[in-house]
């Protein structure tokens, strides 16, 4: 397998490149670092009333100032609100419309580093670009005119040296009016020049191993069952996620496979791998059937949950219940059918996210020892970065060296980075109101 190989790769790179003498021996066991991190300021809570009221926080990114550019989602409506480096208010913004500037449906946010924001909006397919006080500036279209419509961003960094997005596709299952459609986007990540043309290309800039054949699949349907048997092979479980994050100088830094391997690629230059000494485990028969029931319930559990909810009393006419029973347990079979069937990785994925700092350190989240906390309801889907609470998130040097170890019950992996060391969480409390606590790292871990 390919991500045998990579691992290979990953150690000579963490001793180096070389196997001479000098060269530094890979490190196996962890350093423990303490995380307690400077607090600066922090916004929001329950007892905010005014534009440091949150709901949701979606996005959130610094630019070179040290401001931090917050993205709100608020029912169905999004508010974006920017805070100097004391966490004072310095500007609010966003509407919802059709109108230049307004918002229709937004995928993303990233802040510029000369300051503004860049927001990524799939209703408009366009990518909007505001100043430093919310003031709205242009538009650029989507240049990319073949992609599917309904394939939205899912990673966004902006450049740190320039006016540019990396980006990475999502997957995407669709039923409406009849007609089905999936697609597993792809793994390539993107760079989009945001110059002073009408529109914006996304062209290739790193391709990430492939563990699946890409596939879109549109189909005529009365069944939402039968997109489970279309897109069944189309997603694996334990699939090792593409994540990635820009480093200085125009570069970036990704994972693709299941073994601890991060690639440093830069414009020009052939990836450079870089990793510790660990292994993946290899997915076993005991682990399958393990995870095959886990999905089930799981399911089970959101189809009970939205059968039996709130809306759906006793005035509802006793027809359309029937129905509506006929139809959930239409999907039921369709998607035991599926996890009976659905193929597997052979191997357990190591990451599960990383991010770098402006300085160019290397942020690395690993899983926690049980397997089951990275399977989500359908093959391919994996647990969000906020639900996991077990696990540890490595240090690596811009150059590649280990240096040390956070578990995740100590610091969950920051929101955003900012410069000179800035980083923000965001914590919510037992009414899932959201406070926004910005800290600053120590030198060692910059």
């Amino acid at each position: 397998m390919r991500s045998s190989c990579v691992v290979i790769v990953g150690l000579l790179a963490a001793c180096g490149g070389d196997t001479g003498e000098g060269a530094a021996p890979p490190v196996s066991e962890d350093r423990p670092l303490a995380a307690g991190f400077e607090e600066v300021y922090r916004v929001g809570g329950i007892a905010a009333q005014g534009w440091d009221a949150f709901t949701e926080i979606e996005d959130l990114d610094f630019d070179a100032r040290g401001h931090l550019y917050i993205r709100d989602e608020t029912g169905s409506s999004t508010r974006f609100v920017v805070v100097d480096g004391a966490g004072g208010l310095v500007a609010e913004f966003g509407r919802m419309g059709d109108g230049p500037g307004e918002l229709r449906d937004v995928d993303r946010m990233v802040a510029r580093p000369g300051g503004g924001a860049v927001i990524v909006d799939g209703g408009h397919r366009a990518y909007l670009l505001f100043g430093p006080d919310g003031s709205f500036e242009r538009a650029l279209r989507f240049g990319d005119a073949g992609a599917d419509r309904n394939v939205s961003a899912q990673i966004v960094r902006a450049a740190r040296d320039g006016d540019a997005l990396f980006l990475i596709r999502s997957s995407n299952v669709t039923l409406s009016q009849g007609e089905a459609s999936g697609s597993t986007g792809d793994r390539t990540i993107y760079r989009v020049a945001l110059g002073e043309g009408e529109e914006a290309v996304q062209v290739p800039f790193a391709e990430g191993w492939e563990p699946r054949p890409e596939q879109q699949v549109t189909m005529e349907t009365d069944d939402p069952s039968d997109v489970f048997a279309e897109l069944g092979d189309a997603f694996a479980y334990y699939e090792p996620r593409l994540v990635f994050d820009v480093l200085p100088g125009g570069g970036v830094a990704y994972s693709d496979s299941s073994a601890y391997a991060v690639k440093i690629h830069t414009a020009g230059a052939p990836p450079r791998v870089v990793g510790r000494p660990l292994h993946p485990q290899p997915v076993t028969e005991q682990l399958r059937e393990r995870t095959r029931a886990r999905v089930l319930e799981r399911y089970e559990e959101s189809v009970e949950g939205q059968f039996n909810a709130p809306d759906l009393g006793e005035d509802i006419p006793s027809a359309f219940q029937e129905q509506l029973a006929a139809m959930m347990e239409s999907l039921m079979e369709g998607m035991r059918d599926m996890v009976a069937n659905a193929p597997f990785m052979p191997e357990v994925p190591l990451l599960h996210d990383l991010r770098t700092t402006w300085e160019g350190t290397i942020w690395v989240q690993r899983w926690g020892g049980d397997p089951l906390e990275q399977i989500g309801m359908v093959p391919g889907a994996v647990t969000e970065a906020d639900e996991v609470t077990d696990g540890w998130i490595d240090v690596l040097s811009a150059e590649g060296e280990y240096v040390g170890t956070f578990s995740l019950e100590e610091t969950g992996m920051p929101a955003a980075f900012g410069p000179g060391g800035i980083v923000a969480f965001v914590e919510t409390d037992e009414f899932d109101v959201p406070t926004i606590i910005v800290k600053r790292l120590p030198e060692a871990v910059r």
